[in-house]
């Protein structure tokens, strides 16, 4: 096992595979890991802000590492909160669960939707009424008069039915049996495989119909006193299904069998940027996120190109962008590409304040007293016009720390922080 932490490389010592192997790696692993094959039977690996663990061949298993967000736990916090889970339960989702060094994000997000799966069952699984169709020698429910008429004309033996089941057979309980088979094939311990391979098969009986993937990731469940027990369960197999990447290989076995299942830490720190704009403003800010504009650049008078800040605060006829970044702005300066982007953006929303500005959150290592200020000069005839970029550092590890155990005054500090640093947020801003 080569384990890094995100945006660092290694070089290790490996067989050689062939070039057709490396290309088809390369294709599968995309930009969530770099993998340059060495001379003298070496290979550089260079890891990117995807975390979890990648098999690259039969002996050859990389795990990243996150830093930022300060560990596994720390991830699993954010997936908990961006998927919707109240803070004041927060405790509870982690409850009876240490961090093992050994597990990385993923290995602990399974053992969590094994161990909260396992509680639903011992608790007892719903029944709910579904809709079902079916052609039986009995009329049962409504007959469906066209699927009769067209599948079963003259025949007085068979009848199209349209009924409802009372069963397991429903949403509730499909997301837990997808939440276990995903479990089974991502764990890397022998001992929570062997316990979601049990619990795939006990669902597996009593609600085998599961639909769509991506329906099911997105359905809506209400909660309430029949099925309020499923609710942690529910959160840890979606995020499981939904922000893990897991990849079947059927290669032949002169193939690299690449296998990942990663987290995107760029899109789970976006989502946690946006919920935490969002309990920041007050009433009267309208605050969209991914707003996409076209009308702001034109190509030979037609408008293309659209830009689409992360958030933008709009209030009236004023609007300002703010961009998250899941990077190490501590220590290193502002990247040019982000430094560019952010500068087009004060000047596409000139913001609330007397000179245009833009504003990038990003995760800090510690609490930050004084934010980063960068200003563009650009020289007219009228006199020199400003624009300038604003860059805030959050401390993300000691939030995610705090919210775990119950403590929310690291949080209520970030929220305090951001009132005053960002535009035209007031003392009174609503916290959800």
């Amino acid at each position: 096992m080569i384990e890094l932490p995100e945006h660092r490389d290694v070089d290790h010592r490996t067989p050689t595979i062939s070039l057709e192997e490396q290309q088809t790696m390369a294709d599968r692993l995309g930009n969530r890991l770099t993998v340059t094959w060495l001379s003298d039977h070496r290979v550089n690996i260079r890891s990117s802000s995807w975390v979890g663990t990648i098999r690259l061949t039969q002996d050859l298993r990389v795990r990243v590492v996150p830093k930022l967000a300060g560990d596994s736990l720390g991830v699993l916090t954010m997936l908990a909160i961006t998927d919707g889970s109240a803070l004041a339960d927060l405790p509870q989702y982690f409850r009876g669960l240490s961090d093992n060094p050994s597990e990385d994000a993923i290995e602990l997000l399974c053992r969590l939707v094994v161990t909260h799966t396992e509680k639903v069952l011992a608790h007892g699984l719903i029944r709910n009424y579904r809709s079902h169709s079916d052609d039986l020698p009995f009329l049962r429910g409504r007959l469906d008069a066209y699927r009769q008429a067209t599948a079963h004309f003259g025949k007085f033996t068979e009848f199209a039915c349209d009924y409802n089941e009372f069963d397991r057979d429903t949403a509730d309980n499909h997301l837990l049996l997808a939440g276990a088979r995903a479990a089974r094939r991502a764990a890397a311990n022998a001992r929570v495989r062997r316990r979601a391979a049990d619990l795939e098969r006990r669902l597996a009986d009593v609600a085998p119909t599961i639909p769509d993937m991506r329906g099911l990731i997105r359905t809506k469940f209400v909660y309430g006193r029949r099925n309020a027990h499923y609710q942690v369960a529910h959160t840890w197999c979606r995020s499981l299904l939904e922000l893990g990447r897991l990849e079947d290989q059927d290669n032949a076995a002169e193939s690299p069998q690449v296998q990942t299942f990663l987290i995107d830490m760029n899109a789970l720190f976006e989502k946690f940027i946006e919920w935490l704009v969002g309990r920041v403003y007050p009433r009267g800010f309208d605050v969209q996120t991914q707003r996409r504009n076209r009308s702001l650049i034109t190509v030979n008078g037609r408008h293309r190109n659209p830009i689409a800040p992360d958030i933008v605060v709009l209030q009236g006829s004023q609007s300002a962008a703010i961009d998250a970044k899941y990077k190490k702005y501590d220590d290193w300066d502002l990247a040019p590409s982000d430094l560019y982007q952010l500068l087009l953006y004060a000047q596409c929303y000139t913001g609330f304040t007397a000179v245009p500005t833009s504003y990038l959150i990003y995760p800090s290592s510690r609490r930050r007293s004084s934010p980063i200020a960068v200003e563009l000069t650009v020289p007219s005839e009228h006199g020199a016009r400003k624009v300038r970029v604003h860059a805030i550092g959050i401390p993300l590890a000691e939030v995610m720390n705090g919210l775990r155990v119950g403590d929310e005054e690291p949080l209520r500090w970030t929220e305090e922080m951001l009132r005053a640093e960002l535009p035209m947020a007031a003392e009174d801003a609503v916290v959800g």
